[in-house]
């Protein structure tokens, strides 16, 4: 077999010089040291980034006059690196938000698990799809690693992983070419073999391990996915909104409708308040606000009875 490491590498630092978004997808067994090679991968493309930002290179002071981008060199540290694609989504747009997100910067997305299929399932995808479309200008770059199969991101190239070799401190992969065909179908072209050295940064690593471990006792615990987790704070912020939580004099019953409760949330939503959901989520988000007003008058009605009861 033939030695494509030079060959992997030189490809990557094309797609930099190209001001191209560089993906890649790395699947292999558990334990056998995908994590640290998307790792060494993308500590290896911020050194090959950084020598030319500093050369002024990519010149996008225009662009970044324009946008939330921040203007400085690329870091690689634990909060590039994303659980699913959901965490990827959500921690995009955070750090957009609060303007630290830089041209070309390179996450990993470690997906450990398929989705489920849940309620927003279909949206995560969909979102990804438009969040990828918005920010190749922006030269976002990903490293996607999964236990069982290549991911379809447009990644050019693919690395099944197969060797750990701890003795010489480096992981051997096999390189395949993924290719779209004619009918939608991917064609996987092996072109050899590709070692990895494990990376120095061992801070980094001690970062990562430790939360890898809490994304397993998430798991063990039979936590909620990311998508979950967003609906529930929506609910939450929905619920403390003084026209959405009115209630008539009687107290038994809103003083607005749902739908205009649903009009509310949209105008959250539109100003960035709150991110935007499928139709389905938005009628759960909805529902959950009221149950959460619902649930303090509730406990407010009790206390207001026991307060009652003990004067009396």
């Amino acid at each position: 077999m033939t030695d494509q490491t030079f060959f992997l590498t030189n490809e990557m630092r094309s797609y930099i010089l190209d001001k191209k978004i560089w993906r890649m997808s790395i699947m292999g067994e558990v334990r056998m040291g995908k994590s640290e090679i998307g790792t060494s991968f993308a500590l290896l493309y911020l050194k090959m980034f950084n020598e030319l930002y500093d050369e002024d290179y990519f010149d996008v002071k225009e662009l970044i006059k324009s946008t939330k981008l921040k203007d400085a060199r690329l870091t690689f540290d634990i909060q590039h690196i994303r659980s699913s694609q959901e965490d990827y989504i959500t921690g995009l747009r955070k750090i957009y938000s609060e303007h630290k997100l830089k041209f070309g910067q390179i996450f990993q997305i470690d997906e450990n698990k398929q989705s489920g299929g849940g309620l927003g399932s279909y949206s995560t995808e969909a979102d990804l799809n438009n969040l990828n479309n918005i920010v190749a200008k922006y030269m976002i770059s990903e490293i996607w690693i999964t236990p069982d199969r290549f991911i379809d991101r447009n990644c050019p190239y693919g690395l099944r992983v197969f060797k750990k070799d701890l003795e010489n401190k480096v992981n051997w992969c096999l390189l395949y070419k993924i290719e779209m065909m004619e009918n939608f179908m991917k064609k996987y072209i092996f072109m050899g073999w590709v070692h990895v050295p494990l990376h120095s940064n061992d801070k980094l690593r001690a970062e990562y391990n430790k939360k890898k471990n809490e994304w397993i006792s998430v798991e063990l615990e039979g936590g909620s996915d990311v998508r979950t987790l967003l609906r529930k704070e929506a609910s939450k912020l929905l619920s403390k909104n003084e026209l959405f939580g009115k209630l008539t004099p009687s107290g038994k019953d809103f003083a607005i409708s749902q739908a205009e409760q649903m009009s509310i949330l949209e105008d959250y939503i539109i100003d960035g308040k709150i991110q935007n959901f499928n139709e389905a989520e938005k009628f759960r988000v909805v529902s959950e606000a009221r149950l959460i007003i619902k649930k303090q008058k509730w406990d407010q009605d009790k206390i207001n009875a026991q307060l009652v009861k003990n004067e009396s």
